[in-house]
């Protein structure tokens, strides 16, 4: 392990009590947790459990823990694909177990396993340690048996606003924050150089109209909303609608179901238009689709209706015209333009995108560049018949970093958690919203030789509202934890 101050900084204070430390993907945040393990298993011989949100990445921190430490403890990975009886052997004579928290969950309520002579936690992804999510219900089990409590959080980023923060920490009973950014100080000499660069387009007067006609069908539906007293500004956002259905949904009268209906219209098309403005035409094409469809089949009032509105269906036919004569989003081609230049360096490229439509539609761009060796890498879940299993998501990374693949076209699946080491340049096809999302995503770049990240915008759009709310929420996220760093927390746990 190489020697770095602020890892050794980092775990001598992570003995003191519960820590939450906050560092970037890619400086070393696995390494800390070995440096307080062995600690604990000398100080309190006690053993030790350290947990992820998936299988691939309790397999990846257990390779991480063996290369360090090639002597003394025993290891054991424990997931839901052991049998209970020999979960339960393992617990007992392994030193340090590595396993996802749904697992552990299952075992504690079972009675299966004790955390009484366990003398550390270990949460990886701690960010996920809100509302109902195992994690919760382990760190308190873990609180309340462990003879030698000790937790340590790991996470690239909490989240960007206060709340979010407090309820991590009162979570897993959270005594202390470490938060180190690339530019600090005790940072600096370990991290490669980050060149950042922003591509904006232009919205073409094609997509334009379509975004006009999409924009009037939501306007009706809030004017509506607006007569009938149940909003009383134009101005509404996802999550205010979604907040409105749920009061609706408690009063249960004919007329708040029937606001209800219309604001499903207006989410609906809202994200038509996130689709038009951010992705590509293609996804928006196979969105419609199914509206179509779903009013066919009487889905809901809602879809029935949105379909039949004349707004709305001359957007659809402008979309299907668009289509038919080739017509695509401007980022889709800047997009071909940047990965042809960037493959002339013998780049290796990392692409994010929101949506899997838009993802196989960038997969079938790409197909164009002769020396583009691209891949798909998305989640499990099997929507229109694709899908990756754990196994299979593995395989793809081996082969990006053997050079099978030269770009891995990525869904949010691979902003967390896996080691994708060999990333040259990682592409945002659009802005996101979420400081933990963007922290992720550039944290895929630079971490063995110098990289770039390069962002494309669409100006005028949600997708630089997007990029800017994901900014200052990261900025506001540091400010906020900085000034716990140098505080003991009180009232939780």
């Amino acid at each position: 392990m190489e020697k770095r101050e602020y890892q050794e900084h980092i775990a001598k204070r992570a003995l003191d009590g519960n820590m939450l430390c906050v560092l970037p993907t890619g400086i070393g945040k696995t390494p800390i947790a070995v440096l307080v393990a062995v600690e604990r298993m000398a100080q309190k011989n006690g053993k030790v459990l350290m947990m992820a949100p998936t299988r691939p990445l309790v397999n990846q921190h257990r390779k991480t823990f063996e290369h360090f430490l090639k002597i003394g403890p025993e290891y054991a990975v424990v997931t839901g694909l052991v049998m209970p009886e020999k979960r339960k052997e393992l617990y007992e004579k392994n030193d340090v177990i590595f396993s996802t928290p749904q697992t552990i969950r299952n075992d504690l309520k079972s009675g299966l396993l004790s955390l009484d002579d366990f003398a550390l936690l270990v949460v990886d992804e701690a960010h996920r340690a809100v509302r109902k999510y195992s994690y919760t219900f382990v760190a308190k089990k873990y609180m309340e048996q462990s003879r030698h409590p000790l937790i340590l959080a790991l996470t690239a980023s909490p989240g960007g606003v206060r709340y979010r923060i407090d309820e991590i920490c009162e979570k897993l009973s959270i005594e202390n924050v470490e938060i180190r950014t690339r530019d600090d100080e005790d940072v600096r000499p370990y991290v490669q150089d980050v060149e950042h660069d922003f591509v904006k387009v232009m919205l073409p007067e094609n997509i334009s109209e379509i975004r006009a006609h999409l924009e009037m069908a939501k306007d009706e539906k809030i004017q509506k909303l607006m007569t009938w007293g149940f909003i009383h500004t134009p101005i509404i956002n996802k999550s205010q609608i979604i907040g409105l259905q749920a009061e609706l949904a408690k009063k249960k009268s004919g007329s708040s179901f029937m606001a209800m209906s219309f604001l499903a219209e207006i989410l609906k098309i809202d994200h038509a238009l996130v689709l038009l403005e951010t992705q590509c035409i293609y996804a928006l094409k196979k969105y419609l689709e199914k509206l179509q469809q779903d009013a066919q089949a009487g889905k809901t009032k809602a879809v029935v209706r949105l379909v039949k509105d004349g707004n709305f269906r001359l957007a659809a036919e402008l979309t299907e015209k668009l289509y038919n004569e080739g017509k695509e989003h401007p980022k889709i081609e800047r997009l071909k333009e940047i990965v042809e230049k960037e493959l002339s360096a013998d780049a290796r490229i990392m692409i994010f995108a929101q949506f899997r439509d838009t993802i196989s539609k960038i997969r079938e761009v790409l197909s164009e560049i002769p020396e583009c060796r691209r891949v798909e890498f998305i989640g499990q879940a099997k929507k229109a018949g694709k899908g990756l299993s754990q196994a299979e998501q593995i395989g793809i990374l081996n082969d990006f970093k053997l050079g099978t693949y030269n770009v891995l076209v990525a869904s949010q699946i691979g902003e967390e958690g896996l080691s994708i080491e060999e990333t040259d340049s990682v592409i945002f096809y659009e802005g996101v919203p979420s400081a933990i999302r963007k922290i992720q995503r550039a944290g895929r770049v630079a971490r063995t030789r110098p990289g770039k990240i390069i962002i494309l915008l669409t100006k005028g759009t949600r997708d630089e509202a997007y990029y800017w709310t994901g900014y200052h929420k990261e900025r506001k996220m540091k400010k906020i934890l900085e000034g716990m760093q140098n505080k003991t927390l009180k009232g939780f746990g």
